[in-house]
């Protein structure tokens, strides 16, 4: 009995060591905890009036991340089992919500900021547009993670706004662009939305818990403990990306549930003494029970001066810091919409294939026929095209 115990051993404990999905050899490199039930934002939020989001379903409980045979794998846990789309239809269009959320979640979005130098000022502090927070200066990030339900649409419409963006600012300058400066500026987009943005498409949901591959090149390495992370939980709106002006600067939300008065269907409510520039974050990683409300309570609509949320480096190191003044109020004013004091080397022109209007207007019917978009968000993107020509 001794001898067949023994010989038992080593095949259990490889059996314990391939129980990763895929059969992947995992490695846990760190583990991040919050604060359990605080996804109420800054204390003044309140869930939606819906079936399907109650307290609990957006409480960031912790983000960890694992090195497997297959690569790099990011998990995130939720307070409350992730809701499936399978069986739901959308509000508006009554479509059914698989057809659009097809990696088994739909209520949410998680935005990782990742400060891979630790050098304080160094990077962006800008967020996704329509988050309403930046990033506090001393974990600047150099790559930023955007789990979302829609992944291929979210990539598009910013790229698509970061048209929108560089040509503004260039028309601000110079007073028209020329078809061959909208070339470059679409080359542009492109090259920032690649190099700062992954869009995960590899997830796995599993109750609590979603698990999603992040490549390693993306990164840059293997995820570090001496790296900065900042983590924002927001809402997710499926059908916004159709809504008219989404790809603007002034109007992108990127599929992100916003905040008014009331209880409703579409948005997070406020409790009446709430202010209205409330951001539309729901919970942020912060093991300090007071971190949270005190971070999304503290920005200056006057000044332009935004909610700007810390994030936590595993070894418990502060970043060094850097030379170099504090950005103007007009930066800061201009943060939330991607754009910081450095703005780095100038970015590789598109191939001219791939960003032509008739190969845009050839992507999107692809999206259309394979219905990763409506038909309503199908139009806009394409009214949006034909009015660059």
């Amino acid at each position: 009995m001794q001898a067949l115990t023994q010989r038992l051993i080593p095949v259990l404990l490889a059996v314990a060591l391939l129980a990763a999905p895929g059969g992947a050899r995992a490695q846990q490199l760190f583990a991040l905890d919050d604060v359990r039930g605080d996804d109420d934002g800054n204390g003044s939020l309140i869930y939606p009036n819906r079936d399907d989001m109650h307290r609990g379903d957006l409480d960031l409980v912790q983000v960890s991340v694992e090195q497997r045979g297959d690569g790099t794998w990011f998990v995130v846990e939720m307070g409350q089992a992730v809701r499936s789309p399978v069986g739901r239809v959308t509000l508006l269009g009554q479509t059914p919500m698989e057809t659009l959320a097809r990696n088994g979640f739909y209520t949410f979005n998680v935005d990782i900021y990742i400060d891979t130098d630790r050098v304080g000022g160094s990077g962006q502090t800008g967020t996704v547009p329509g988050r309403g927070v930046t990033v506090d200066r001393q974990y600047a990030w150099e790559k930023s993670i955007v789990l979302t339900p829609r992944p291929d649409t979210a990539r598009t419409m910013l790229q698509m706004y970061f048209d929108s963006v560089f040509e503004a600012d260039l028309r601000a300058k110079q007073g028209k662009v020329s078809k061959d400066e909208l070339r470059e500026l679409e080359g542009r987009s492109e090259a920032r939305v690649n190099d700062l943005f992954f869009f995960p498409t590899k997830v796995r949901v599993a109750g609590r818990k979603l698990e999603f591959a992040v490549p390693t090149d993306f990164l840059g390495g293997v995820p570090s403990k001496s790296w900065g992370y900042t983590v924002v939980v927001t809402g997710a709106d499926l059908e916004q990306a159709g809504q008219l002006g989404q790809t603007r600067r002034d109007k992108a939300a990127m599929m992100t549930m916003g905040v008014g008065r009331g209880l409703t269907l579409e948005q997070w409510g406020m409790r009446s003494d709430a202010d209205e520039a409330t951001p539309p974050v729901i919970d942020i990683l912060a093991p300090d029970p007071k971190t949270q409300a005190q971070v999304l309570s503290n920005y200056d609509m006057v000044s332009g001066r935004l909610a700007a949320v810390p994030g936590i480096a595993p070894d418990g190191n502060a970043a060094v810091a850097a030379s170099g003044e504090e950005p103007t109020p007009d930066q800061l004013a201009r943060i939330d919409l991607g754009l910081t004091p450095a703005a780095g080397p100038a970015a590789p022109k598109a191939s001219a294939e791939r960003r032509t209007v008739p190969a845009r207007l050839r992507t999107l019917n692809e999206l259309l026929a394979e219905g990763l978009i409506t038909q309503a968000e199908y139009n806009e993107m394409r009214r949006k095209i034909l009015a660059e020509l």
